[in-house]
Protein backbone atom coordinates (compact mmCIF):
# COMPACT_ATOMS: atom_id res chain seq x y z
CA UNK A 1 0.00 0.00 0.00
CA UNK A 2 1.42 3.70 -1.14
CA UNK A 3 1.68 5.81 1.53
CA UNK A 4 2.30 9.66 2.06
CA UNK A 5 5.97 9.75 1.82
CA UNK A 6 5.85 7.35 -1.46
CA UNK A 7 3.34 9.44 -3.01
CA UNK A 8 5.07 12.74 -2.34
CA UNK A 9 8.26 10.70 -3.57
CA UNK A 10 6.86 9.99 -6.97
CA UNK A 11 4.92 13.26 -7.23
CA UNK A 12 8.58 15.51 -6.30
CA UNK A 13 10.28 13.00 -8.94
CA UNK A 14 8.05 13.46 -11.96
CA UNK A 15 7.72 16.86 -11.59
CA UNK A 16 11.50 16.90 -11.19
CA UNK A 17 11.92 14.95 -14.34
CA UNK A 18 9.17 17.09 -16.70
CA UNK A 19 10.80 20.26 -15.44
CA UNK A 20 14.37 19.07 -16.67
CA UNK A 21 13.02 17.98 -19.56
CA UNK A 22 11.13 20.77 -20.95
CA UNK A 23 14.30 23.41 -20.14
CA UNK A 24 16.11 20.54 -22.25
CA UNK A 25 13.77 20.98 -25.09
CA UNK A 26 13.82 24.74 -24.69
CA UNK A 27 17.54 24.64 -25.32
CA UNK A 28 17.44 22.43 -28.39
CA UNK A 29 14.75 24.28 -30.03
CA UNK A 30 15.63 27.59 -29.13
CA UNK A 31 17.48 29.26 -31.97
CA UNK A 32 17.72 32.78 -33.53
CA UNK A 33 15.32 32.18 -36.79
CA UNK A 34 12.10 30.71 -35.61
CA UNK A 35 9.39 28.89 -36.68
CA UNK A 36 5.92 29.89 -36.14
CA UNK A 37 5.27 26.43 -34.74
CA UNK A 38 8.82 26.48 -33.10
CA UNK A 39 7.45 29.86 -31.38
CA UNK A 40 4.54 27.89 -30.38
CA UNK A 41 6.14 24.59 -29.21
CA UNK A 42 8.29 26.89 -26.82
CA UNK A 43 5.23 28.71 -25.35
CA UNK A 44 3.63 25.90 -24.85
CA UNK A 45 6.45 23.95 -23.70
CA UNK A 46 7.30 27.01 -21.02
CA UNK A 47 3.86 26.80 -19.66
CA UNK A 48 4.62 22.86 -18.53
CA UNK A 49 8.07 23.92 -17.54
CA UNK A 50 6.15 26.40 -15.25
CA UNK A 51 3.52 24.26 -14.26
CA UNK A 52 6.25 21.25 -13.19
CA UNK A 53 8.01 23.89 -11.23
CA UNK A 54 4.79 24.61 -9.13
CA UNK A 55 4.50 21.17 -8.55
CA UNK A 56 7.92 20.30 -7.47
CA UNK A 57 8.10 23.40 -5.20
CA UNK A 58 4.73 21.90 -3.62
CA UNK A 59 6.10 18.58 -3.73
CA UNK A 60 9.37 19.37 -2.04
CA UNK A 61 7.78 21.25 0.80
CA UNK A 62 5.48 18.57 1.84
CA UNK A 63 7.71 16.81 1.89
CA UNK A 64 9.77 18.58 4.14
CA UNK A 65 7.18 17.88 6.66
CA UNK A 66 5.77 14.76 5.55
CA UNK A 67 8.34 12.94 3.78
CA UNK A 68 9.46 10.61 6.46
CA UNK A 69 12.37 12.47 7.89
CA UNK A 70 11.70 15.29 10.66
CA UNK A 71 11.94 18.85 9.34
CA UNK A 72 14.86 19.14 11.24
CA UNK A 73 17.30 17.29 8.97
CA UNK A 74 16.37 19.26 6.15
CA UNK A 75 17.08 22.69 8.48
CA UNK A 76 20.19 21.92 9.65
CA UNK A 77 21.79 20.31 6.35
CA UNK A 78 23.87 23.04 4.55
CA UNK A 79 23.45 21.27 1.16
CA UNK A 80 19.41 21.77 1.36
CA UNK A 81 19.59 25.55 1.53
CA UNK A 82 22.50 25.15 -1.36
CA UNK A 83 20.15 23.26 -3.36
CA UNK A 84 17.47 25.78 -2.31
CA UNK A 85 19.18 28.53 -3.31
CA UNK A 86 20.33 27.24 -6.48
CA UNK A 87 16.24 26.38 -7.29
CA UNK A 88 15.71 29.89 -6.40
CA UNK A 89 18.15 31.58 -8.75
CA UNK A 90 16.87 28.80 -11.67
CA UNK A 91 13.38 30.17 -10.97
CA UNK A 92 14.24 33.72 -11.60
CA UNK A 93 16.31 33.14 -14.44
CA UNK A 94 13.43 31.46 -16.00
CA UNK A 95 11.53 34.64 -16.03
CA UNK A 96 12.70 36.57 -18.71
CA UNK A 97 12.46 33.80 -20.97
CA UNK A 98 8.93 33.20 -19.77
CA UNK A 99 7.71 36.81 -20.54
CA UNK A 100 9.79 36.97 -24.19
CA UNK A 101 7.70 33.82 -25.17
CA UNK A 102 4.86 35.44 -23.68
CA UNK A 103 5.15 38.57 -25.49
CA UNK A 104 5.88 37.19 -29.00
CA UNK A 105 2.46 36.22 -29.11
CA UNK A 106 1.17 34.81 -32.48
CA UNK A 107 4.09 34.43 -34.54
CA UNK A 108 2.51 34.69 -38.69
CA UNK A 109 3.23 32.01 -40.89
CA UNK A 110 7.04 33.73 -41.57
CA UNK A 111 8.45 33.35 -37.96
CA UNK A 112 10.37 34.81 -35.57
CA UNK A 113 13.83 36.48 -36.13
CA UNK A 114 15.49 37.01 -32.69
CA UNK A 115 17.17 40.06 -32.18
CA UNK A 116 20.91 39.23 -31.55
CA UNK A 117 20.95 41.03 -28.12
CA UNK A 118 17.73 38.76 -26.84
CA UNK A 119 18.93 36.03 -28.35
CA UNK A 120 22.22 35.68 -26.46
CA UNK A 121 20.68 36.75 -23.07
CA UNK A 122 17.68 33.50 -23.49
CA UNK A 123 20.43 31.38 -24.39
CA UNK A 124 22.75 32.58 -21.13
CA UNK A 125 19.53 32.43 -18.97
CA UNK A 126 18.71 28.93 -20.06
CA UNK A 127 21.97 27.86 -20.50
CA UNK A 128 22.74 28.70 -16.23
CA UNK A 129 19.22 27.36 -15.60
CA UNK A 130 20.54 24.04 -16.64
CA UNK A 131 23.83 24.72 -15.08
CA UNK A 132 22.13 25.14 -12.26
CA UNK A 133 19.87 21.96 -12.54
CA UNK A 134 22.58 19.97 -12.93
CA UNK A 135 24.47 20.76 -9.71
CA UNK A 136 21.02 20.47 -7.85
CA UNK A 137 20.92 17.36 -9.70
CA UNK A 138 24.40 16.41 -8.02
CA UNK A 139 23.67 17.72 -4.63
CA UNK A 140 20.48 16.05 -4.04
CA UNK A 141 21.69 12.57 -3.42
CA UNK A 142 24.29 13.77 -1.11
CA UNK A 143 22.02 16.13 1.11
CA UNK A 144 19.29 12.73 1.26
CA UNK A 145 22.43 11.06 2.83
CA UNK A 146 22.88 13.76 5.53
CA UNK A 147 26.57 15.04 3.85
CA UNK A 148 27.29 18.52 5.66
CA UNK A 149 24.23 18.43 8.73
CA UNK A 150 25.14 21.10 11.05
Amino acid sequence: MLYVPTILAVLHHVAAFTLVACLVYEWLIFRQRLSSNEVRGLQQIDVWYGISSLVLLFAGILRVFYGGKVYTYYMGNALFWVKMLLILIIGILSIYPTIRYIRWGTIDQEGLLVPDAEFQRIRSFLRIQLIGLLLVIIIAPAMARGLWLF
